[in-house]
């Protein structure tokens, strides 16, 4: 599949709208909840300049990286430059220390099924942006250490330590956002399994 990425990515880019289509529909649900957790209201949009600045970019892909790490590279970069927008202090936004909250992100939207994944979505968005986009794409994409390095463009060691304190900060803040100790003991004693499952829980318009 990822030549078949790349193979449908030239040929958008030579003109072929209906292989760019293609790839469009691949890749549109993974893309969307990269946004829906960090700024729901701007998903939309976001996905869709995304995918345009994929097929807009004249730019060959380096053939080291893997595509789908590419891709997700250029949804953080439009993340970033959405939140630098709303920020009040733009040029001190920082993704190691702000969250999309912070810029004045609405709430990830929930299907209520479980109230475990409605704090667990609020924890994350709550998170510095950078700590939040590692772990989903840990998590929620599968994407391996030196994929997430690719789209961070910082080292393999350093995104270890953005896994190993993102986790530490999400429990903090389940800490301070479950409701009672039940909550808290359930999402402590399985969290990779709530954090795994929790794609699923979100409100999906595709």
């Amino acid at each position: 599949m990822e030549d078949d990425d790349r193979e449908l990515l030239g040929a958008w880019r030579a003109g072929e709208r209906a292989r760019g289509n293609q790839l469009f529909q691949r890749h549109i649900r993974a893309v969307s909840r990269f946004f829906r957790t960090k700024v729901p209201d701007a998903a939309e949009d976001l996905t869709q300049q995304t995918f345009l600045a994929l097929a807009n970019d004249p730019a060959r892909l380096d053939g080291a990286i893997v595509f789908r790490a590419y891709l997700f590279g250029v949804a953080r970069n439009m993340l970033l430059m959405h939140l630098r927008g709303k920020s009040r202090a733009q040029a001190r936004f920082d993704p190691l220390t702000a969250s999309a909250r912070d810029a004045g992100a609405g709430p990830a939207r929930i299907v209520a099924r479980a109230q475990q994944h409605q704090v667990l979505a609020t924890a994350l968005q709550q998170l510095p942006v950078d700590y939040q986009v590692a772990l989903e794409l840990h998590y929620f994409e599968g994407l391996a250490i030196a994929e997430i390095s690719d789209v961070l463009e910082r080292p393999v060691g350093t995104i270890k330590s953005l896994l190993s304190r993102g986790r530490e900060l999400l429990r903090a803040q389940l800490e301070h956002l479950a409701s009672s100790a039940e909550l808290l003991t359930s999402l402590g004693n399985e969290l990779d399994r709530w954090i795994r499952s929790l794609p699923d829980a979100l409100r999906d318009p595709i």
